[in-house]
């Protein structure tokens, strides 16, 4: 189990309004597949490259343009440092592939409310992205497979204690078919307890971004994920459809009857 992860949905409200702020171009994104880039400044990030691969979807825009889109797809990929000829480190780069954008016409200045903690750039160095992923929509339900427990080791003999320090949920997400293993931090967490198959929402996660380097030929990205807990999805009950009465056929005839006289 990898915790692999080729794309993730980033929160609609992460980066508030967007501007145009440079000429729109056509650009080669991840595969070779070609796109259409957007320049633009966001309320949280002072600049990103927004991409569009549907040429139909994709409206022309001039700077200083307000720029909506549709949903936003992250794609991590593991860029390299060289030097002399060799990888002195490595860090996570991310591309942003909207599904569509449209013209909302000029800028209001008035209506533009720069983040007091605005980025200058999606900085990624340590992989952390809790902020701009959007948990749900990236992996929906989680069926639970399996729950180990952490129980404290004492510093002197190393020795495990009675006393839990956290459990490790494996499980699957309904999203993107993959497997993953969860950290719950909550001592005191129910998880344990729940039925294999149980469908499970995460509360208050965080994820962060890794090489995985057990792929020395294919490099792929991973994420480390945990949460203060992990909670039973609860289903609602659909209500019953009431069946339709069958007409009194009695009624019916009595009523032709009449009718003929």
């Amino acid at each position: 189990m990898s915790n692999s992860i080729v794309n993730f949905v980033a929160k609609p409200s992460f980066f508030g309004q967007k501007v145009l702020i440079g000429d729109t171009s056509r650009a080669s994104i991840r595969g070779g597949v070609q796109a259409m880039k957007y320049p633009v400044m966001t309320e949280k990030v002072a600049m990103l490259d927004l991409y569009v691969a549907n040429p139909r979807k994709a409206q022309e825009a001039k700077i200083m343009d307000v720029i909506s889109t549709g949903r936003i797809t992250v794609i991590p990929r593991i860029e390299e440092i060289r030097e002399n000829g060799r990888v002195s480190n490595t860090f996570t780069a991310l591309t942003f592939l909207a599904d569509s954008v449209s013209n909302g016409g000029a800028l209001n200045m008035d209506k533009f409310q720069k983040a007091d903690d605005q980025l200058p750039k999606l900085n990624t160095s340590n992989g952390d992205v809790t902020e701009l992923m959007d948990f749900e929509a990236t992996f929906g339900d989680l069926v639970l497979l399996n729950v180990t427990t952490d129980y404290f080791r004492d510093p002197l003999t190393n020795q495990a204690t009675s006393d839990v320090t956290g459990y490790v949920v494996t499980a699957r997400s309904e999203k993107t078919n993959e497997v993953y293993s969860i950290e719950v931090l909550n001592v005191n967490s129910e998880v344990s307890t729940l039925a294999p198959f149980t469908k499970l929402k995460f509360k208050t996660p965080t994820a962060r971004l890794f090489r995985d380097s057990s792929q020395s030929e294919n490099v792929r990205v991973s994420v480390s994920l945990s949460a203060e807990d992990m909670e039973k999805v609860s289903v609602t009950a659909k209500p019953q459809e009431t069946a339709p009465k069958p007409q009194n056929q009695d009624s019916n005839k009595q009523k032709s009857n009449n009718e003929n006289k």
